[in-house]
């Protein structure tokens, strides 16, 4: 016998109150109003990986144009997954590992190798899966051979350092089993983190017109060898703070706070002039949207540099230990890339002296940021 009002499946229905589109009669939605296909995407490691994961999300709406959405990340990183095409964000604790017991998924998308993952990819009910799986030992395998590549880049060096051509989006669609077609990704940014920033750039007193540049000094906690040295950014600084064409603004987190002190006292009468420093405290919201004001963005191979390409910004990122092959910048902007035979290595410290980060010159760097203020394209690859 019909229950009235009992619509689970309508992406609408929550059962604590009446349908807020079609009221107590709940007749009021259509077909497009139903979750239609069931689809998990767990993505959890770090946060700049997690950004830049979600170019997947346009093509999972190509295949499944009626579908609901499931992300599971880490606590900390909703900001980071929230979208308009993501309609239920999970985060791995007690309470979203509780909220997805017992649920059936038409499709399930593993895009980590932590064990974890893993071990969730294989207790999730789900009829097709995807990305990486686990083995008997929770050790690493796949679920299907779209993903043969990526695991591929795990077990060979060679393979992943000097084989590889393909971009992270083009191998996450290669898992998916999904067509691209250049998709990118992108970032919300809630207002009050917008009026923020706004608050922020007016007490700087930022001349109208002068372009901005953000110059993000950070590389995250993992891999510390992707940091550019202090004397290269001070040089940088005192370079084209002190051509008065452009207002640089220093970018960072908790981990920059004394590095930007040094920075901004190396400035000298340029500090607050054309040289600010935007703070290491910001929430990520208010980080997103101080990056948002930037017209151009100066980054190591970081989440800096995943915003700013979310925020289609002009980049500029400079690449020694990592990949730059896996990073597409979309035609905004240039790589700066460090010409040694033992980079990329991925190594967490390194004892050559000097080292790939410690050869890149800042000339090189500020005729990049200058080209991309321009909005023109190196001759070539930008090499050091």
């Amino acid at each position: 016998m019909p229950r009235p009002g009992f619509h689970p499946e309508c992406r609408h229905y929550t059962g604590y109150k009446p349908c807020p589109k079609g009221g107590d009669d709940c007749d009021a939605c259509g077909p497009e109003d139903m979750r239609g296909t069931e689809i998990l995407v767990i993505k959890l490691g770090a946060m700049g990986d997690a950004l830049r994961s979600k170019c997947l999300l346009p093509g999972l709406k190509r295949r499944w144009p009626r579908s609901w959405i499931v992300w599971l990340t880490n606590p900390g990183s909703e900001a980071i997954v929230r979208d308009p095409m993501v309609d239920e964000i999970r985060v791995l604790n007690a309470e979203g590992l509780l909220a997805l017991e017992g649920r059936r998924f038409d499709a399930l998308f593993c895009l980590d190798k932590d064990a974890a993952a893993l071990s969730l990819s294989r207790r999730i009910d789900a009829a097709a899966k995807f990305g990486y799986a686990p083995t008997a030992h929770n050790t690493v395998d796949v679920w299907n051979q779209g993903s043969e590549h990526a695991l591929r880049m795990g077990l060979s060096n060679e393979f992943k350092y000097r084989r590889n051509e393909l971009t992270h989006q083009r191998i996450l669609y290669r898992m998916a089993e999904l067509e691209y077609e250049g998709d990118g990704y992108g970032l919300s940014i809630p207002d009050a983190s917008r009026a923020a920033a706004g608050a922020m750039f007016e007490r700087f007193g930022l001349p109208p017109g002068r372009p901005v540049i953000g110059i993000n000094t950070g590389c995250g906690p993992v891999f510390e060898t992707k940091a550019w040295t202090v004397e290269g950014f001070a040089s940088l600084l005192k370079s084209m703070g002190g051509a008065g064409d452009a207002s640089l603004v220093l970018l960072g987190g908790r981990q920059e706070e004394a590095l930007h002190r040094e920075l901004m006292a190396a400035c000298g009468e340029l500090a607050g002039r054309t040289v600010f420093d935007s703070g290491n405290f910001n929430s990520l919201e208010d980080f997103f949207a101080i990056v948002d004001r930037c017209d151009a963005v100066l980054s190591s191979d970081s989440l800096a540099m995943h915003v700013a390409i979310a925020l289609k910004k002009r980049v500029v990122a400079f690449f020694g230990p990592t990949c730059e092959q896996e990073i597409d910048l979309f035609g905004r902007g240039e790589k700066i890339v460090t010409d040694f035979e033992c980079s990329p290595c991925y190594l967490k410290t390194c004892d050559v002296r000097p080292s790939c980060m410690q050869s890149m010159k800042a000339q090189d760097v500020e005729d990049a940021l200058r080209r991309a203020l321009a909005g023109r394209q190196p001759a070539g690859r930008t090499g050091t």
